[in-house]
């Protein structure tokens, strides 16, 4: 069996979400876009580089730099960004005097991570799994460190993260019967798995909604209060 399209299926799950929250929350969608693009963008650089030993999945190019890459780190960011605020009816309130703001917080962010990143990959020789976690948390404790009310907003939206992406491996695996198995490197992994994926990719998954779930907010020094509250 082909499992060329495994990978654009399991996007196109995740953008029904992305979709359905873009449709509720006219209020930040420029916000959601704006992390959907950068982090879209970062995947197609990056996507390729989990080929090492992670996974190895087949793309409708059969290229490893791949529009599927870009799919994915587009919905899976956006969808990050809104949905702690989407379904506690939250918004973002913004300091009126604020007059500049750092716009390069995020891209600096971005720029430590891919330092730690391959410091761990190319000179401390851990995989590519154990360099994206110590990658992720060093940032996502900084997040905390500066904004302890941003950490309720991060842990959820890690948790609700993991839940959403459920669907975007099961519906493949269901279509595509043995695309889990063929696509990853299970001889580099722990071997656990739920639902027959890699636990790995849980906690990956998790880590990145903790980081990108509050990064807006980081980035715009906004508040995140209910949504029926005025001002």
């Amino acid at each position: 069996m082909t499992y060329q399209y495994s990978y654009l299926i399991g996007d196109l799950v995740l953008l029904v979400f992305w979709s359905i929250l873009f449709y509720l929350r006219k209020d930040v969608r420029k916000e959601m876009l704006a992390i959907s693009l950068i982090f879209g963008i970062i995947g197609i650089f990056t996507g390729f580089i989990y080929f090492l030993d992670w996974w190895h999945p087949q793309t409708i190019t059969n290229t490893t730099i791949s529009l599927e890459d870009f799919l994915f780190g587009f919905v899976i960011a956006g969808i990050a960004s809104v949905i702690y605020i989407t379904l506690f009816r939250k918004k973002l309130k913004f300091k009126k005097l604020k007059q500049k703001l750092k716009s390069n917080k995020i891209l600096l962010l971005v720029f430590v991570f891919a330092i730690i990143f391959f410091v761990s990959l190319y000179i401390l020789k851990l995989n590519t799994f154990y360099s994206a976690i110590i990658s992720f948390l060093i940032l996502i404790f900084f997040i905390w460190f500066k904004r302890k009310d941003l950490i309720l907003n991060s842990l959820i939206s890690g948790i609700l993260l993991v839940i959403i992406s459920v669907p975007a491996y099961l519906i493949p695996e269901f279509i595509t019967p043995g695309w889990i198995q063929a696509s990853w490197y299970f001889e580099n992994l722990s071997g656990i798995t739920f639902f027959k994926v890699p636990i790995e990719d849980f906690i990956w998954i998790f880590l990145t909604g903790a980081f990108i779930g509050p990064l807006y907010e980081f980035y715009k020094e906004a508040k995140v209060v209910s949504l029926t509250k005025k001002g």
